[in-house]
């Protein structure tokens, strides 16, 4: 039989914490979804077109994956923001809709939001309870391993793009843009930097 800590057994996250952090990824992964969806049409590059079609796809399996499992712990089925600041952050991204605005597009999800959600499913699944946490582990690892190569096939088509010192400051600029204003929102969860992984050691001392 396996032994488990009683620490351990009780986890960083209570099941409703769990289930409004699994709402906060669904809203980031539906918004993602639908951003990219109506940037297909604005992209000049059949490259990107192609490669955003086929993760829009992806984002909406895990949008579905994410809202199938809000039942279980509990929760409505919803896809919530943790605050104002990161949907002021989202919209920045989305709104980015002019013919040329393919670079800014492309730093905001490959540089900077899809980057984030990377980070913090692997902390979330770094810290899950082994009793009732499974199946959100199994759908976070899952998340993890395609926004990585999202990540790897959109950071290609970018570098493409960036031909010029003019388009590397532009790019350079946007991203330093946008992660202001994540930080500004605590990320996806509306935590600060540090908060989180105080809330952790927290639980590790009781």
């Amino acid at each position: 039989m396996a032994f488990y800590d009683r620490r351990t057994m009780d986890g960083v996250y209570s099941v409703r914490q769990g289930a409004i952090y699994v709402s906060n990824y669904r809203y980031a992964e539906e918004r993602m979804m639908r951003m990219m969806a109506g940037w297909i049409a604005l992209s000049p590059q059949i490259e990107v077109k192609l490669e955003m079609a086929r993760q829009v796809y992806e984002d909406a399996l895990h949008t579905d994956a994410l809202g199938k499992r809000l039942p279980e712990l509990r929760a409505q089925i919803a896809s919530k923001p943790p605050n104002a600041e990161f949907v002021t952050f989202m919209n920045a991204i989305e709104d980015k809709e002019e013919w040329e605005d393919t670079i800014e597009r492309l730093v905001g999800i490959y540089r900077v939001l899809k980057p984030h959600l990377i980070s913090h499913y692997s902390a979330h699944v770094a810290t899950t309870n082994p009793v009732y946490e499974p199946p959100t582990t199994r759908i976070l690892q899952r998340l993890v391993e395609e926004e990585k190569l999202h990540v790897e096939r959109g950071l290609v088509l970018l570098n493409d793009l960036l031909d010029s010192r003019e388009k590397h400051h532009r790019a350079s600029e946007w991203q330093a843009h946008l992660e202001e204003l994540l930080a500004a929102a605590g990320g996806v969860t509306g935590f600060a930097e540090g908060e989180e992984e105080s809330q952790r050691r927290k639980v590790g001392r009781s």
